[in-house]
């Protein structure tokens, strides 16, 4: 594998996998179906072939202690901590100008934690992939996946081969556009054209060519981040920090930089993926647990006429039911969430509406 740098992104708190999810346990330190948690599931797979001091996190300054708590073998350096939520592009800046200090030529791939991988191999092949065609020519990769299912809640890239460089390979594509969350009709069709692959927002580049196309794209951000870098290391980074961060726009890499981008290329990730964005997504992940009606049930349940349903609560806490159908039920010792299937997206509206009520934010 090329000498490369792993961004893990694991900020935010997971809004749509209330109330499982919480400010105080975002999802990415939950433990869901398995004796790791996401961020300890990504940090294992990784580290066989990239060396720790080459892994960074990112995440914000309230939940600094509990990423340290699940990755004590990770230097206190290595995270990176930051004031305030400002989405994905001011994340990855970060993340970028503090490993070009070390490692000048430095090859970084972006990974979220919020996600399931299979196939450790695949994962690493494609990012060894990827890690290769960043070091050679001056673009910006993602890595693609082949969808199997109509997604209506992921974004789509749309490929094509326009060099003698994707002739000569099966897994690399030129980018010609990002394509937003479908509706269904759409969904089916891009299903059936081989133009179309999942993004699953991996990302790889090196870090001089991605904080160039902050500079053309986002120049506010590429002006502050320089002044970070100067202050990094010396006692007044903090403050710094805080005080560019505070100027920052709330975007996404995608939309800031990976939509305008035209040097932008895919590589086809050979390995299962799954977005863990709501309950609706986590249950294809659960799909194994089903028993003889469609339910998925972890914790004491107890039901009657009772199908297509996913059922959580703790061992001490039953729940009981009778005559329901294409339900999310999600039992916490502070709150409990009902929900229909296919509606599981909506958590996220609902759990600002609770911010928004000085009597609820503190079951948030």
């Amino acid at each position: 594998m090329e000498k490369i740098h792993a961004v893990i992104l694991a900020g935010g708190w997971g809004r749509r996998l209330w109330p499982k999810s919480r400010k105080s346990l975002p999802k990415q330190l939950l433990y869901l179906n398995n004796k790791h948690s996401l961020l300890q599931n990504l940090f294992n797979t990784i580290k066989s072939q990239i060396p720790r001091e080459r892994i960074w996190v990112v995440s914000n300054q309230e939940q600094g202690k509990a990423l340290r708590g699940q990755l004590p073998s990770l230097g206190r350096k290595n995270f990176l901590l930051e004031p305030l939520a400002k989405n994905t592009a001011a994340a990855v800046g970060l993340a970028s100008v503090i490993i070009k200090r070390q490692d000048p030529q430095a090859v970084t791939v972006v990974l979220s934690c919020d996600q399931l991988y299979g196939q450790k191999k695949g994962l690493l092949q494609a990012m060894k992939a990827a890690a290769k065609l960043a070091a050679e020519r001056e673009a910006l990769i993602v890595i693609g996946i082949r969808p199997h299912r109509p997604a209506v809640e992921y974004g789509y890239l749309k490929i094509t081969r326009s060099s003698k460089l994707e002739a000569r390979s099966s897994k690399i594509f030129k980018v010609e556009k990002f394509i937003e969350k479908p509706a269904l009709a759409k969904a089916k069709k891009y299903l059936k054209d081989e133009r179309y692959l999942w993004n699953n927002g991996i990302f790889c580049w090196r870090v001089t060519n991605i904080l160039e196309a902050i500079k053309k794209y986002l120049p506010g951000l590429h002006s502050g981040l320089q002044k970070i870098e100067q202050a990094w290391g010396r006692p007044g980074y903090q403050s710094r920090l805080l005080k560019e961060y505070a100027q920052f726009a709330d975007i996404s890499i995608d939309y800031g930089i990976m939509e305008k981008a035209p040097n932008i290329y895919t590589v086809v990730g050979d390995f299962s993926w799954q977005d863990l964005g709501s309950w609706d997504n986590l249950s294809q992940c659960l799909l194994s647990n089903r028993d003889n009606q469609g339910n998925i049930i972890q914790g004491l349940h107890k039901g009657i006429d009772t199908a297509n349903s996913l059922i959580l609560s703790e061992d001490k806490h039953l729940i009981a039911t009778l005559g329901l159908r294409d339900l999310i039920i999600i039992h916490t010792p502070k709150a409990t969430l009902i929900c229909k299937k296919g509606q599981a997206l909506e958590v996220k509206q609902l759990t600002q509406i609770l911010e928004k009520d000085k009597r609820l934010r503190k079951y948030l």
